[in-house]
């Protein structure tokens, strides 16, 4: 059974770690529970929905109606999310083409996190791509904080490296619980040597591996789209174990 107290995972990490990749493929599999699951994605310095989501017809529907909505209600929510055509269970919220961090009004921690407890109300399940720049980014922040589990991810690079260092002195707080974050090891080819990354983000539970099918589904904006080469095997196990630590089994 699914336990009812975690509802909202955070997917975090360093830019090009592959989180926009990892959140879509983590909901997508619990969409296929037929459970009702909402995807956010934070960035509004570079619009991700553009970007992840082919469209007949122009994306008109922003999360930033939300975030400056007078009040966030459900009716706010529902009205700007995308619902998918081929899944029913999966919905979107992003920013729109074109969109930036001035397009909308100022908003506040508060207001983020209204808007978390409203979907925990709302949906079974909430996937929240964060912002690799956390000082800019106020939901992002706010996930961080109040996520049942935050996923950490870090590529097999030494700029990864780096950007923990800097940044993980800024959620040292406890109210980020960042020693309990599940770390994964993301883009992990054959020929690196993953132990020496592992001992360098300490403690990572999870890997998934370089998969070729998954950059052609970038380049052809098909990532809500099944993996169907057998190289995908081994990935797709990782995420349903991240599935099962993070929401549990059913």
């Amino acid at each position: 059974m699914q336990n009812k107290g975690k509802q909202l995972l955070a997917v975090w990490g360093s830019s090009n770690s592959g989180k926009t990749v990892t959140a879509i493929k983590l909901a997508k599999a619990l969409s296929n529970r037929k459970k009702n699951v909402m995807l956010i994605l934070c960035d509004d310095i570079c619009p991700v929905l553009p970007s992840v989501y082919k469209s007949k017809d122009t994306v008109e529907i922003s999360l930033g109606e939300v975030l400056s909505a007078p009040n966030i209600t459900q009716e706010v929510i529902l009205r700007n999310c995308l619902t998918l055509d081929k899944n029913p269970y999966l919905s979107v919220l992003g920013y729109k083409a074109g969109e930036n961090p001035f397009s909308y009004a100022e908003y506040n921690k508060e207001r983020a996190i209204d808007l978390f407890v409203l979907l925990r109300h709302i949906v079974d399940y909430v996937v929240i791509d964060c912002s690799s720049i956390l000082t800019e980014n106020i939901i992002s922040t706010a996930a961080l904080e109040v996520a049942d589990e935050v996923l950490r991810l870090g590529s097999c690079d030494l700029k990864s490296i780096s950007y923990f260092k800097s940044i993980l002195p800024l959620i040292s707080d406890s109210k980020f619980d960042a020693e309990k974050h599940l770390k994964v090891l993301s883009h992990v080819r054959q020929f690196q040597n993953s132990e020496e990354y592992r001992n360098a983000f300490s403690g990572v539970s999870y890997s998934l591996p370089y998969v070729r099918s998954l950059e052609e589904q970038c380049e052809t904006l098909a990532l809500f789209e099944d993996l169907t080469d057998k190289g995908a095997t081994e990935y797709e196990a990782a995420i349903k174990e991240i599935i099962k630590e993070a929401f549990g089994d059913e």
